[in-house]
């Protein structure tokens, strides 16, 4: 994983992390600019599901996005109305 480095605005790259909880993560990154030399660890939090998973972890239960919600709600109401061929929705 790399990030931008929050002292000079060069690619920092992942040294190490650690799991903090199921949806958290602690990283410690490192500038690749020999000059500037900047480490700094940063935290990621996984906050809401965008596309559920076919293999979810049942101890994982974040919450959907509202165009995920909208697009289980579309998929749901086509089913009630006996429509068995989803059509392809592309995003624009």
């Amino acid at each position: 994983m790399s990030s931008i480095c929050t002292s000079c605005g060069e690619v920092a790259h992942t040294r190490w992390s650690r799991r903090l909880s199921i949806t958290l993560i602690e990283r410690y990154y490192q500038c690749v600019d020999p000059v500037c030399g900047h480490s700094f660890k940063a935290v990621e939090e996984s906050i809401e599901t965008i596309s559920p998973s076919s293999v979810a972890d049942p101890l994982q239960r974040l919450p959907q996005s509202s165009r995920a919600k909208l697009a289980a709600i579309r998929i749901a109401m086509r089913r009630a109305a006996g429509d068995e061929q989803m059509p392809l929705e592309l995003d624009s």
